[in-house]
């Protein structure tokens, strides 16, 4: 049996500990939406198969953060290619091929003297790139036309952000690239690639 000071003092132990597991646990992870292309017109392509070749590899460290992202830029071509361009015929192959998918964060110089405690700054420097080929293939797998889109977007971000916060920011930024990338490439797709375009 406890004396009542030590009783007092277990209780404070057990209660610090409380606190402590409290403290760490993590805040609830948001559910950001899918992203997804099926609002859009499906491009109809008289060809037999579309092949996604990626040549670009991120390295898994600072300044890219591929790897810490809820969708990358390479995700989110990806799930276009899916969602947009649908093949309708027998013979002959479409290749989309990512040249650049990336996504980098830079920290900023701060204020990091005593005024710099009064004001929320400017702390990073967020910059995402894809730059994507699709070539039309004969059956000798020779190109036979071909078409590209780019796009690129930049932002900085405050000092102090949430992780969700922050994930929000990295998801909209990547829905965005993507409005970019698809107004480009569905022009020049309509431009060039006519005699393979089915029914639209």
């Amino acid at each position: 049996m406890f004396t009542r000071p030590l009783r007092h003092l277990a209780l404070a132990v057990f209660g610090l500990g409380l606190l402590s597991a409290c403290s760490n646990v993590a805040p609830p992870m948001q559910r950001l939406p899918e992203m997804s292309f099926r609002h859009l017109t499906p491009i109809t392509l008289d060809v037999g198969t579309i092949e996604v070749v990626s040549e670009f590899k991120p390295p898994a460290q600072a300044p890219h953060i591929e790897y810490d992202m809820p969708v990358t830029p390479e995700d989110a071509l990806k799930r276009w290619v899916q969602d947009r361009l649908q093949p309708v015929g027998r013979t002959g192959k479409l290749r989309v091929v990512i040249h650049d998918a990336s996504a980098t964060e830079v920290p900023l110089k701060t204020d990091q003297g005593f005024t710099g405690m009064f004001k929320k700054e400017q702390a990073a420097k967020v910059k995402m790139t894809i730059d994507v080929s699709l070539q039309m293939l004969d059956e000798r797998q020779m190109v036979t036309a071909e078409v590209s889109g780019k796009a690129m977007r930049e932002r900085t971000t405050t000092e102090g952000l949430k992780l969700n916060e922050h994930d929000r920011i990295l998801y909209d930024m990547v829905e965005d690239l993507m409005k970019g990338f698809n107004s480009e490439i569905d022009d020049n797709i309509r431009s060039n690639f006519g005699p393979w375009l089915g029914q639209r």
